[in-house]
């Protein structure tokens, strides 16, 4: 997308924000119509406000070598989710007063693929990608982590590939071909049963023997649509392929569960789930209207509604997944969803413009909070491409 283009889509999408409610009662979902608004004038204009006040915060939570502080393993992530933050805002490499930043981040993320093509800090033990974990760091040798940062690096990378100057397009494109490569590896380096086909998951299988999440698939389904929207070969068929996966974890009361076995939903996972569904095309699937209506009930004010499955306690990655499966959806629900999450996320800003620390993931520190809730809030602005519907 080039610099016009870019502006352009702004100024259209600040149209769906503030434009006029359409008249007459708004269906639940409607994807295929304009986004009705969300959030008044004065609302967005605060919003914007604590946007811009966070990105400077955020700014000063990166370290020398371009990536922002966090745990070792988790830096390829977070620093990917500092780059979209910015990406989110209208901000790019090499211009701007983030310009510089953003390119020493990019180069950062860039530099940690590994051989395999996975991003990630360390290289995966493939003769033990296929065993179950026992004891110790799991985060080693094939653990959790390293299938998570994957995804959110090749999710940054298709969001910021077409924003950089020829060299640096030509250098992103080429860790984007290796780098879908090693998703389908990981993708197909094991055949689990049926039930868990089309699923990702850290190391194959885990600790509860699934071959597939939703969390995780969240991540890949948003990457491989990300990096489709910017013109690389993935696949309907495997779009489809995770659609179908996610479909079959669907709970009788419309939600997600996290994986096959569970026969429990939660708002984190219905959120996530909808959105892999509509990323692959599927916005008028039967289940969805279902899984909307679960979603609809989420209210920022119940603590329960940011509780996983078993119990784990996650505001931010819950607000974010909220809003981005709001926006797919359209009507009723996106209105409902924004403004939810803005009702819980603004307040929570300290007036250093860092959002705390807060819940299970809170080992990961500020730069993961702050660029999380950003995420979360701007949709609202629609100027990331994979807002777009």
């Amino acid at each position: 997308m080039n610099f016009i283009s870019y502006i352009i889509v702004f100024i259209c999408s600040l149209g769906c924000c503030f434009g006029q409610v359409p008249k007459g009662e708004i269906s639940l979902i409607d994807p295929s119509a304009p986004l009705p608004q969300a959030l008044t004038d004065t609302e967005m204009k605060k919003l914007t406000d604590s946007v811009d006040r966070g990105l400077k915060a955020l700014a000063r939570l990166q370290e020398a070598n371009g990536s922002f502080q966090t745990q070792r393993h988790g830096k390829p992530a977070i620093t990917s989710l500092a780059i979209m933050a910015y990406l989110s805002r209208g901000h790019r490499p090499g211009e701007g007063p983030y310009g510089k930043q953003l390119d020493r981040a990019l180069n950062y993320v860039l530099s940690i693929q590994q051989k395999s093509g996975l991003f990630a800090a360390q290289e995966l033990n493939y003769p033990e990608i296929n065993m179950i974990p026992r004891g110790g760091d799991l985060y080693v040798n094939g653990g959790g982590a390293k299938t998570y940062c994957h995804a959110i690096c090749m999710l940054m990378l298709g969001e910021v590939y077409g924003l950089t100057e020829p060299q640096r397009a030509f250098r992103i494109k080429q860790g984007i071909e290796k780098g879908l490569k090693c998703t389908l590896q990981l993708w197909d380096i094991r055949k689990g049963e049926a039930k868990d086909d089309g699923g990702f998951r850290y190391t194959r299988p885990w600790r509860d023997r699934a071959e597939g999440d939703v969390s995780v698939t969240g991540w890949h389904a948003a990457s491989l649509r990300s990096i489709r929207n910017a013109g690389f070969d993935v696949p309907e068929k495997v779009m489809d392929r995770i659609a179908n996966f996610v479909l079959r974890n669907q709970t009788p009361q419309g939600g997600f569960r996290y994986i096959s076995s569970d026969d429990r939903s939660s708002f984190i996972m219905t959120a996530a789930g909808t959105l892999c569904v509509a990323l692959a095309g599927k916005h008028k699937h039967p289940a969805l209207l279902k899984s909307s209506a679960y979603l609809s009930k989420f209210s920022a004010r119940n603590i329960n509604a940011f509780l996983s499955h078993c119990r784990r306690y996650y505001p931010y990655y819950t607000c974010y997944y909220v809003t981005q499966a709001s926006i797919q959806m359209g009507g009723q629900l996106w209105v409902t969803g924004m403004k939810e999450c803005y009702n819980y996320l603004l307040p929570l800003q300290d007036p250093t413009g860092i959002w705390p620390r807060r819940g299970s993931a809170a080992p990961y520190g500020a730069a993961y909070s702050t660029s999380l809730a950003i995420i979360a809030l701007t949709p609202c602005m629609k100027i990331l491409p994979i807002y777009q519907r």
